[in-house]
């Protein structure tokens, strides 16, 4: 009995001793955290495939750095309804790395874009449409009803791995049967429990990817959202195929109107190594889709290559790339769309 209960006592022990220094991190992550965001920022859109936008002329903090929205709900300086005579005008359609989260405006990949074409000496607007919470279904919906009026002459679709999920409305709506086996069916949910816990946990956030770092290149693959991602893209998911179709819809939308579509691949901000970085499969799947339907795409994993995508977190909890990262999306972008616009030019 007296074993049983030192046993017992020594398990309490080791639990607490293991417990005290998560509770300290987690309060320290916590005083670090960035300020709370300012509410209302963002308005419901009913009816709208978009769902939501920025509330036209808002103003507030959104994920630590200062946010303003201008007359069409948009996180970019004030635009007119059209172009003015030979100013070359490009949308950037996105999720939150297109909107910058984290980043000041003037430093997010679509204002940085702007910049070095007009460098080079092209009169170009680059208007960032970027949305947090956005996959592909809301950017159709939004390039519909408001992104060809403002009379782009190339459309760019920032396209990350978890442009792949449904918004709460979208999967209401949805009739395709879920075809997934059992055993992805659990996984699945495992990944919904680790989600849950890192929006709810600093200190889980912070220590769940550093995990994945030192099991993936013991083999340990499929853990974690990002882990999942090579479930997703695969011919027998609903998700991946609703995704295509919203795609060739843009092409179909942007193709009759004289307007070239390009869809630009984006890296998950981890390490970028043979070793360690974990979905090579999604971006082989969405360029092979890209190729097959002729849509001109432009990967940015090349542009990544070697780096510590880890230098690029706007916070140790937070994988959207800071200030660095955009600049180097904004680089590889320029480099890409420069031949693109001469030609529309001439």
């Amino acid at each position: 009995m007296k074993s049983w209960l030192s046993n017992l006592s020594n398990l309490g022990l080791m639990l607490v001793a293991a417990a005290v220094p998560c509770f300290i991190a987690e309060i320290g992550l916590r005083i670090a955290a960035p300020p709370a965001d300012t509410p209302e920022l963002f308005r419901k859109l009913p009816g709208s495939q978009a769902e939501w936008s920025g509330q036209p002329n808002a103003r507030g903090l959104h994920a630590g750095v200062p946010v303003a929205f201008n007359r069409f709900g948009l996180r970019d300086a004030e635009r007119s309804p059209r172009p003015a005579p030979g100013v070359t005008r490009v949308i950037a359609l996105g999720d939150s790395v297109t909107f910058g989260m984290g980043v000041p405006q003037e430093q997010t990949y679509p204002r940085q874009l702007e910049s070095l074409l007009g460098t080079a000496g092209a009169k170009v607007e680059v208007l960032n449409m970027g949305m947090p919470g956005y996959n592909t279904g809301h950017q159709l919906g939004q390039l519909r009803e408001l992104g060809l009026s403002l009379e782009p002459k190339v459309v760019v679709l920032g396209f990350l791995y978890n442009d792949v999920q449904l918004s709460s409305a979208q999967r209401a709506k949805a009739a395709a049967d879920d075809e997934r086996s059992l055993g992805r069916k659990a996984r699945s949910a495992f990944n919904r429990s680790m989600w849950w816990l890192k929006k709810n946990s600093l200190f889980f956030a912070w220590l769940t990817p550093r995990l994945g770092w030192v099991l993936r290149p013991l083999g340990v693959q499929g853990l974690g959202q990002v882990g999942e991602v090579k479930d997703r893209y695969v011919e027998s998911n609903p998700q991946w195929r609703m995704v295509r179709e919203s795609i060739l819809e843009m092409r179909r939308l942007t193709a009759e109107r004289g307007i070239e579509l390009v869809v630009m691949i984006i890296p998950a901000m981890t390490k970028f190594d043979d070793d360690h970085y974990p979905i090579r499969e999604y971006h082989e799947a969405v360029a092979a889709f890209c190729r097959e339907s002729g849509i001109k795409h432009l990967d940015l994993l090349p542009a990544f290559w070697g780096l510590d995508g880890t230098r690029f977190w706007i916070h140790p909890t937070d994988g959207h790339p800071n200030a660095d990262g955009q600049r180097i999306m904004a680089e590889a972008l320029a480099e890409f769309l420069a031949p693109l616009l001469r030609e529309k030019k001439t």
